[in-house]
């Protein structure tokens, strides 16, 4: 029931066209029934002059005046068929054309909701899972729940309506074949059955084993640059040819499974066939059967078993929208991330780091104990420490894109978790070290942060990143386009252009995580310059791994060991022993080496 409500509701505007397609294949499914009969009426009652038992038949002789009428006018007839069967062709239309509205309706509608949905989520849920996977789920078990709406939920209707109508018809004209007729159907819906449920464990298994293919080609895709220079060519081939391979081997076993059940399901609905067939002579001989009705058998027979021996392959198709609707459910039963609760304070305030602490949710240990400190509105505070220390986890907190813990954050003495996510996050401004670009022009990439920025904003933005002259450099400026993550741009125009996107949100509170370290020294000090002038207008963090970056820093934070170990301005730093002297006095001997 889950399951029903769940594509019911994403049926949206086209849900009467659901309903009626269960009216049009009651007719559809009428008129294939008829046909039998009618010819069967012009075979036994016209041509061969037998007497009318058929209440329906009477009617249909009555209304055209007589059966010597038709007897007369065989046309009557012809057109009678022929007519039936112009209706049959507009019903079949009528039913393919709703089905594929109805049909790409919902995939349509889940796709906004998966894609919706995923905006929503916690950055740490986008973390954890595999972008591989992700994509498989947003498109492949969308498309097999297509797949299924487009056709086969009408068809399951079509099999049990006509086989219950069929046989009523058929235990009306001669019992005793009948029951030979039915005798096989429990066994037919048994083997369906249980083909469905052993096609719902193997297409699961299949589906799970394409989505690791899938992630496996993305990542080898997304790190060609890095496989390229390591030469890591032959161990991803490899290991994408052992995915392949167990992909190939899970769906071998579902073509399998389906080659079983159409195998043996041919065999007991032909022999059924078959047998009726026999019974039918034998009793066509005796007297007891008329041709017409012995036509009606045979047609019917088949109108049977077909449509329910394709009620397995209906039911398999349905284990896997079940397995896909599921694996859909897991996305969309993950608790959406509260962006839009909480308080809209000024945020051109003191920022205070009070006792905070910090642990990943899968992570056994702490990556921050116990860290204090201050930092006045309009400073420039440096963040120096070895790789693993915490310096970019602490910038997350202050962005909520993880929560502390232990302690408290405050901004205007504002604890952060009382803040809306949503406008503490469009008032803080991150540059990340391995920045991520669209593959879109620069000045589109610039302005994503402000869709409505004009040129000059841009251009402003981009002289303060000291990237403005470079682009004016490529053959179409800033309408250049830039390939997909960038990959086009080198690590430094990478990292100026994020600068210049990050800036144009003029936030309050703007931090630069190690967002310098892929340019020159040159251009660093540049962009420093640039910066200082707007010291004062918003507080920065830098978090840096150059004294050259952090000695005009109005207090500089050293993290060892998940705690702050030194704190001071330059000059008080350099006189201190500790990791911050060691690094400047390394720096400055090599500066003195390079010179």
């Amino acid at each position: 029931m889950k399951n029903i409500r769940f594509i019911w509701g994403l049926m949206d505007k086209v849900r009467w066209k659901q309903l009626l397609i269960f009216g049009v294949v009651a007719i559809y499914v009428l008129i294939n029934l008829v046909s039998p009969l009618i010819f069967s009426f012009l075979i036994d009652n016209v041509i061969n002059q037998e007497p009318i038992t058929q209440p329906l038949l009477l009617l249909l002789a009555n209304l055209v005046g007589s059966v010597d009428v038709i007897r007369e006018n065989l046309w009557i007839g012809a057109l009678l068929i022929v007519g039936l069967n112009m209706i049959l062709g507009y019903v079949i239309f009528i039913r393919g054309k709703w089905n594929a509205e109805i049909s790409e309706t919902v995939a349509c509608n889940l796709r906004n909701q998966l894609y919706h949905h995923l905006q929503l989520l916690p950055y740490s849920y986008h973390v954890k899972v595999k972008t591989g996977d992700l994509l498989q789920r947003c498109t492949s078990d969308v498309e097999t729940i297509r797949r299924f709406l487009a056709g086969q939920l009408s068809e399951m209707v079509y099999s049990v309506l006509t086989a219950v109508i069929a046989i009523i018809i058929l235990f009306n004209i001669h019992v005793k074949l009948a029951w030979i007729a039915c005798a096989i159907l429990p066994v037919i819906v048994l083997i369906a059955f249980v083909f469905f449920k052993r096609m719902q464990a193997s297409f699961q298994k299949s589906d799970e084993a394409e989505g690791v293919l899938s992630t496996t080609i993305q990542e080898n895709l997304s790190g060609m640059r890095v496989v390229r220079a390591f030469h890591q060519e032959k161990y991803e081939i490899d290991k994408l040819e052992k995915h392949n391979a167990q992909f190939r081997d899970l769906t071998y076993q579902v073509i399998r499974n389906l080659a079983f059940y159409w195998g043996g399901s041919d065999f007991v609905c032909l022999t059924q066939i078959l047998v009726v067939i026999l019974f039918g002579i034998l009793e066509a001989q005796a007297g007891n059967l008329s041709t017409g009705n012995f036509f009606v058998f045979v047609s019917y027979e088949g109108m049977i078993l077909w449509p329910m021996r394709n009620l397995g392959r209906i039911l398999s198709d349905m284990g896997k929208m079940t397995v896909s609707i599921g694996r859909i459910h897991e996305i969309l039963d993950t608790p959406i991330e509260d962006v839009k609760t909480g308080l809209m304070p000024d945020l051109k305030g003191d920022i205070e780091f009070k006792d905070v602490s910090f642990q990943y949710d899968d992570g056994d240990t702490t990556v921050i104990e116990g860290v204090n400190f201050t930092v006045k509105k309009g400073q420039t505070v440096a963040i120096m420490g070895p790789t693993g220390s915490g310096k970019s986890s602490l910038m997350y907190l202050l962005t909520r894109l993880y929560d502390c813990t232990a302690g408290e954050i405050l901004i205007n003495g504002v604890n952060i978790k009382e803040i809306q996510k949503e406008y503490l996050r469009k008032n803080v401004g991150i540059v990340l070290q391995e920045p991520f670009l669209f593959s879109r022009s620069i000045f589109d990439n610039i302005r994503i942060a402000d869709p409505v920025a004009e040129k000059d904003q841009v251009y402003r933005v981009a002289k303060i990143a000291s990237v403005h002259d470079v682009i004016q450099k490529f053959d179409l400026g800033y309408d250049t386009l830039v390939g997909e993550k960038g990959v086009t741009l080198s690590g430094g125009q990478k990292q100026r252009i994020a600068i210049a996107r990050t800036l144009i949100k003029d936030t309050p509170i703007l931090i630069f995580d190690d967002s310098l370290s892929a340019v020159d020294t040159q251009t660093d000090a540049a962009i420093r310059n640039e910066l200082e002038k707007m010291a004062g207008s918003m507080t920065m963090f830098l978090i840096t791994q150059r004294v050259s970056s952090a000695q005009h820093a109005d207090q500089i934070l050293v993290l060892e060991d998940k705690k702050i170990t030194q704190r001071g301005t330059h000059e008080e730093l350099i006189q201190q022993e500790g990791l911050y002297q060691r690094i400047y006095e390394i720096q400055t001997s090599m500066q003195k080496v390079g010179d």
